[in-house]
C-alpha cells in the first residue's frame, strides 16, 4: 500500500481536479435535469453569498457548479440557433439566405455538398427579416464553393432526422452540440450563388491553405499507393477522407485508430522537436516557450482543432509556463487545468467522444504508468546488491532493453484500460490485440511522423527533398500497415459487445428501397438478403456490430441483383459469414454474376428446402424459380412470408401456392409498383396483422402509392412504411411479440398469434 501511495499523484495537493469535477456535475446537471437558467443564477448568487462571508472550498466548489449550469443552459437550451431553429422549422415556406461558410466543404460519395454557415441574414417571403449571427449546416446546390466565401441562396429550413437504424450515428445531436440546429437544404431548381471570396477569418483560412500544401507535399513520389499516403497523412496531420474504402477498420479493430486522432502522441513528438531545435540554437527560455506555444496552437489549427490536440497543446502549455515560473505542477492536476479551460470555453465539449477518450486515455497513463513498469521492469533487473561495474556490456544492454519495453508496454498497457469504456460504449468493441499491436505500431507511428515533420521542412524549399522523405517513409508506413493488417486476423482479437436478446429478434433497416433482415436468437445470428454495398458500409456493418454479433452463421438470398445482394463482399470481409444460400440462377445482375463465381461454396436452395437458424428461428423456401424466392420463416411463434419484391408475374405463382402454405403474422412485400386489385387480392389470403414495406431509390416502381394506407387499414392490417417508420424491430416474445418502429415517435404493433389453419377474419 505504501508503493502505491508513493507512486499515487493523489498524494498531492490537485486543486483543478476539484474545480473540474464541479464544473462537469454543473454542465450534466444541467443538461439531464433541463433546468432554468433562473435556478442556476440562484444556486450563483448564494454561493458568491457563502463565499463572501465564510470563503471555504465549498462555496468555491458550488460557484463553480452553478457558473457552468448557468453558462451551458444559456449555452443550449436559449442558443440563438436552437430558437431560431424551432422558428424556421415550424414554417413550409422557403427562406433567403446570405452568409459566410465557416468550415471546410465536404463533398460526400453521392456528390452533395455540405458546410456550416454563419448566417448574417434570413428573410421569408413574408417580408421579415433575421439578422441574428447563428451557424446552420447547408446542404449545397451550386458553384464550387471554398472556406471563407459569401454566399446567398434560397433554401428550406429543416430538422436534421433521428437516426433511422441501430448502430447508426446521432447526427442531430452531433450537430447541435455544435451548436448547428437546423438544415438548410438548397432548392436545385434555384442553385446558389457566390457573392465574395476570403471573408472568413484569416487565421483559419492560412492554416486551411497550410494543410492543403502539407497535404500535397506529403503525397510527393507517392501516386498508386492509396494506403500509404491515407497511412502518413493520417498520422501526420489527422486526415483520412482520400484513404481506401475499408481502410481505417482494420485499425480501429486493432485498438490503433488513435494513431490517426491527433493528440498527445503528435502534440507531444512536435514539442520536442522544437524544445530541441531551441535549446540548441541556445534561445532564451521564456523566449523559448512563447515561440513553441505558438507553434504548438498553430499545428493544433492546421489539423482541425480536434479535441485531443487541443487538450494536448493545453496541457503541454501550461508545463511549459511552468517552467519559465519555476514551479512544477503535478500532471494530474495539469491534465484537469487544461479540462477544465476548455469546458470554460465551450460547455459542450464535455459530449465529445473524442474528449472523452483522449482525457480517459491521458488520465489512465498518468495514474497506472508508474506502477505498471515497475512491476514489469522488476521482473527481469539486475541484483540491486551487486555493483553495476560488475556487469558485462551484454548484461547491462539486455537490462536497459528491458527497462525500455517496459515503459513502452506500461503506456500501452494503461491506454488500453483507459480507453476500454469509451470504446465499449461508442464502439461497442472490445479489442484485446490493442495491447500487442500497440507495442509495434506507435514506435512505427513516431517514425512515420517524424518522417513526415522532415519531408514537410524539406518540402517548403525542394519537392525533390520531400520525395526523397517520402520514399524513406512509405516504407515504414507499409510495416505499420503489415503490423496493424496482421493484428487485425489474430482469431478473437477484437469482440463486438451487446446484450443478449431474451427471445428472438428481427431487426429490418431501412435502406431506401433496398432488403435486409438480422436475425438473432441467443448469440446466434442469421442474415436474410444483404442489401446494397453501399449500404453494407454505412448501415448494415454499424448495425450488426452495436448488437454485438460477431459472425453470421446463415446468410440466405432472396433474389439475385445488386439490391439484395451487393453487400455480401463487405460482410464476408469484415464480419464473416458462414453458409451462403443463392436462388437458382444468377439472373442478368453483373453483381450477382461476379458473387456467384466468387462463392463456389455456396449452396443453392429449391422449393421445399428448410433451414434450420437456431433452435427456435427455421426457414423453409416455398417457392424458387430462376433468380427469385419466396421464403416463410418462423420467429419463435411468429410467422412471416417474405416477398423479394412485387413483380406481377411473382405475386401470380404466390397466389397459387396452398393456403397453410401463405397464410402468415406478418408479410413484408415492397408496394411499390404493386397493382392495388391484385395486391389487395393475394393480401387477403396471407392474411397478415401487419405488412412492412421498404420504400425509396429512383424509377416509379420504388414509390407507394397512398391509397395503400387507408385500404390496408380498412382490412386490420397495420402498415409499416419503411421511409416513415425507419427501421422495424420484431420481436417474437411467448408472452407479447410485438412489431415497432426504430423511431422513438414510430408506431407499435402486438401480434395476436391466431390459428394458423383458419386464416383471422377481416
Amino acid at each position: 500500500m505504501s508503493t502505491w501511495r508513493s507512486l499515487s499523484p493523489f498524494g498531492q495537493r490537485l486543486p483543478f481536479a476539484g474545480l473540474l469535477l464541479a464544473a462537469i456535475g454543473g454542465i450534466l446537471a444541467s443538461d439531464l435535469l433541463d433546468s432554468a437558467p433562473i435556478i442556476s443564477l440562484g444556486i450563483l448568487l448564494c454561493g458568491a453569498i457563502f463565499f463572501l462571508f465564510l470563503r471555504d472550498s465549498g462555496a468555491t466548489l458550488a460557484i463553480v457548479f452553478a457558473a457552468f449550469a448557468l453558462v451551458h443552459s444559456w449555452n443550449w437550451q436559449e442558443a440563438p440557433s436552437r430558437l431560431l431553429g424551432d422558428l424556421l422549422a415550424s414554417r413550409p415556406d422557403e427562406v433567403e439566405v446570405r452568409g459566410v461558410i465557416a468550415g471546410l466543404p465536404s463533398k460526400s460519395s453521392t456528390g452533395s455538398v455540405r458546410f456550416p454557415l454563419k448566417v448574417e441574414r434570413i428573410a421569408d417571403s413574408a417580408g421579415g427579416e433575421i439578422t441574428e449571427p447563428v451557424l446552420a449546416m447547408v446542404n449545397w446546390k451550386g458553384a464550387e464553393v471554398s472556406y471563407g466565401d459569401e454566399v446567398e441562396f434560397t433554401a428550406l429550413a429543416v430538422r436534421p432526422d433521428p437516426p433511422r437504424n441501430p448502430g447508426a450515428m446521432d447526427y442531430r445531436s452531433w450537430l447541435a452540440r455544435r451548436g448547428m440546429h437546423m438544415i438548410l437544404r438548397v432548392d436545385p431548381a434555384v442553385p446558389g450563388a457566390v457573392l465574395a471570396h476570403d471573408r472568413g477569418h484569416p487565421v483559419i483560412a492560412f492554416s486551411l491553405r497550410a494543410r492543403e500544401a502539407a497535404r500535397r507535399i506529403l503525397s510527393i513520389d507517392l501516386e498508386g499507393a492509396p494506403d500509404v499516403i491515407g497511412t502518413i497523412q493520417g498520422i501526420c496531420l489527422g486526415i483520412t477522407d482520400g484513404a481506401p474504402e475499408g481502410f481505417t477498420e482494420e485499425f480501429r479493430f486493432t485498438g490503433t485508430m488513435h494513431l490517426f486522432a491527433v493528440s498527445g502522441l503528435h502534440v507531444g513528438m512536435v514539442a520536442l522537436i522544437l524544445w530541441f531545435l531551441l535549446m540548441m540554437f541556445r534561445v532564451p527560455r521564456s523566449v523559448a516557450v512563447a515561440l513553441s506555444v505558438c507553434v504548438l496552437f498553430f499545428y493544433v489549427t492546421v489539423t482541425g482543432c480536434k479535441d485531443g490536440s487541443l487538450r494536448a497543446a493545453t496541457m503541454v502549455s501550461l508545463l511549459m509556463l511552468g517552467l519559465v515560473f519555476f514551479r512544477r505542477s503535478p500532471p494530474v492536476n495539469t491534465l484537469a487545468a487544461a479540462a477544465f479551460l476548455q469546458l470554460a470555453f465551450d460547455t459542450n465539449t464535455l459530449f465529445s467522444t473524442g474528449w472523452q477518450f483522449s482525457y480517459a486515455v491521458v488520465l489512465a497513463i498518468l495514474l497506472l504508468e508508474k506502477p505498471i513498469r515497475r512491476r514489469i521492469s522488476g521482473l527481469y533487473s539486475p541484483d540491486p546488491f551487486l555493483p553495476q561495474r560488475l556487469l558485462t556490456r551484454a548484461e547491462r544492454f539486455r537490462f536497459e532493453g528491458w527497462r525500455e519495453f517496459s515503459g513502452l508496454a506500461a503506456v500501452s498497457f494503461a491506454a488500453w484500460v483507459g480507453a476500454i469504456l469509451p470504446t465499449a460504449v461508442y464502439f461497442h468493441l472490445l479489442s484485446v490485440s490493442a495491447l500487442g499491436a500497440n507495442l509495434l505500431a506507435v514506435p512505427a507511428a513516431f517514425a512515420v511522423l517524424s518522417l513526415g515533420m522532415l519531408a514537410l521542412i524539406g518540402g517548403s524549399f525542394s519537392p525533390w527533398v520531400a520525395g526523397a522523405f517520402n520514399n524513406a517513409n512509405w516504407l515504414v508506413a507499409k510495416a505499420l500497415i503489415l503490423i496493424v493488417r496482421t493484428s487485425a486476423l489474430i482469431p478473437g482479437g477484437h469482440w463486438f459487445l451487446g446484450v443478449e436478446p431474451d427471445s428472438p429478434r428481427m431487426s429490418i433497416p431501412d435502406l431506401g428501397g433496398a432488403s435486409c433482415a438480422l436475425i438473432q436468437e441467443g448469440w446466434t445470428a442469421s442474415m436474410l438478403d444483404a442489401g446494397r454495398r453501399g449500404d453494407a458500409v454505412r448501415t448494415i456493418l454499424p448495425m450488426v456490430q452495436s448488437m454485438g454479433v460477431n459472425r453470421i452463421t446463415d446468410l440466405v438470398i432472396s433474389r439475385s441483383d445488386a439490391r439484395h445482394l451487393g453487400g455480401v463482399p463487405i460482410l464476408a470481409a469484415e464480419i464473416g459469414l458462414g453458409t451462403t444460400f443463392l436462388p437458382p440462377d444468377h439472373g442478368r445482375s453483373p453483381t450477382a454474376r461476379s458473387l456467384f463465381a466468387s462463392l463456389r461454396d455456396a449452396k443453392h436452395l429449391q422449393s421445399g428446402s428448410d433451414i434450420d437458424l437456431s433452435p427456435h428461428s427455421s426457414l423453409r423456401v416455398l417457392l424458387a424459380e430462376g433468380d427469385r424466392q419466396v421464403l416463410r420463416l418462423m420467429l419463435g411463434d411468429l410467422s412471416i412470408l417474405w416477398l423479394s419484391d412485387g413483380d406481377p408475374s411473382l405475386l401470380a405463382k404466390v397466389a397459387n401456392l396452398p393456403e397453410e402454405a401463405l397464410h402468415a403474422e406478418i408479410l413484408y412485400l415492397p408496394l411499390g409498383g404493386v397493382s392495388l386489385d391484385e395486391g389487395s387480392r393475394l393480401i387477403r389470403r396471407i392474411s397478415p396483422s401487419v405488412l412492412i414495406s421498404p420504400s425509396g431509390g429512383l424509377g416509379r416502381n420504388n414509390s407507394i402509392s397512398s391509397e395503400w394506407a387507408s385500404m390496408l387499414r380498412g382490412m386490420g392490417i397495420s402498415l409499416f412504411r419503411q421511409d416513415q417508420t425507419g427501421a422495424v424491430i420484431l420481436k417474437a416474445d411467448p408472452k407479447n411479440p410485438t412489431v415497432r418502429s426504430w423511431l422513438p415517435s414510430g408506431p407499435e404493433r402486438t401480434i395476436r398469434i391466431g390459428n394458423r389453419e383458419t386464416p383471422a377474419p377481416h
